[in-house]
């Protein structure tokens, strides 16, 4: 029998390891892009959901900046309407809120705490931190829709009004907190 030299030994292994280390480097590889391709079929689905569920709020939110500042529809929003938006926006928010990150939630509770009083008693709505009469209008008078003197009920105290100024600060910061969660620059001030 004859042996084989060093070298022929060493072509062979060559040979043959040269393959399995390509073909397994191209199962890693493809591996890998698999990984990566779940991973942006993930996020394009969780950006999807996102923006049906601002679909969704967006409009309620603008809602409740007009009514409660004043400006755009506010008159043909009832105080009933404005209570019923905020019960919308508190179901979907609370559905979906493990959808976005925390900071949309806790933007969000800020911007109700500052348009509504809530927990007034067992089986009562929320109250509006809002005027029936004030320097912009008179809702009972200069609105779309027939005022019903029960509505009375249903806002505070005329010293615990939200303010313009606030409320409109936290109408942007949920809204500015809504659109980096879409992975979208929020606008600069200087535009706004």
């Amino acid at each position: 029998m004859q042996s084989w030299p060093s070298l022929e030994i060493a072509k062979l292994a060559v040979g043959v390891l040269t393959p399995l280390s390509v073909a397994l480097l191209g199962w890693l590889f493809s591996r890998q892009l698999k990984r990566l391709d779940l991973s942006n079929w993930t996020n394009q689905k969780l950006i999807e959901k996102r923006l049906a569920v601002y679909d969704e709020i967006a409009p309620r939110l603008n809602k409740l900046l007009c009514f409660f500042t004043w400006v755009g529809y506010w008159k043909t929003v009832s105080p009933a309407d404005a209570v019923q938006a905020k019960r919308e926006l508190d179901r979907t928010l609370n559905i979906y809120r493990h959808v976005f990150e925390g900071e949309v939630y806790d933007a969000y509770q800020d911007f109700i705490e500052a348009l509504f009083e809530t927990y007034t008693g067992a089986g009562q709505d929320a109250r509006l931190r809002a005027l029936i009469f004030g320097p912009d209008g008179d809702r009972r008078s200069n609105c779309g829709y027939t005022w019903d003197e029960a509505w009375a009920a249903s806002f505070t105290q005329p010293g615990r009004a939200a303010g313009k100024p606030e409320v409109r600060a936290k109408y942007k910061a949920v809204m500015a907190t809504l659109t980096r969660s879409l992975g979208v620059a929020a606008p600069s001030s200087a535009a706004a």
